[in-house]
């Protein structure tokens, strides 16, 4: 899956969950803590998750890494690879900060 970012509104964060394969039930409270934070007063308050990907870290252990945009930017787009296969006609997501 390929995506087009700018890097200026986009964010990767890295969760570590080193003990995934002795209990799977807690390898995302981390993730899912953070997830579901009220933003709506900080920095972060118009962030959209693009991607999740998890990967196993070889010893058990997973990396989970999220992959967000700050909305941020207005004349910018963020597509996927699979939206621009779609219909020509389809709009593309775009972040607009507010008053502009």
């Amino acid at each position: 899956m390929a995506f087009e970012l700018n890097p200026a509104d986009t964010r990767v964060f890295l969760f570590h969950s080193p003990e995934a394969s002795d209990d799977p039930g807690a390898a995302f409270d981390a993730v899912n803590t953070w997830l579901g934070r009220d933003r709506s007063g900080g920095q972060y308050a118009n962030l959209r998750v693009r991607d999740i990907t998890v990967t196993p870290d070889g010893r058990g252990g997973i990396f989970t890494t999220v992959i967000c945009t700050l909305g941020k930017l207005s004349a910018a787009t963020v597509s996927t690879a699979s939206s621009a296969a779609a219909s020509a006609s389809a709009p593309r997501d775009q972040f607009v900060e507010g008053g502009e």
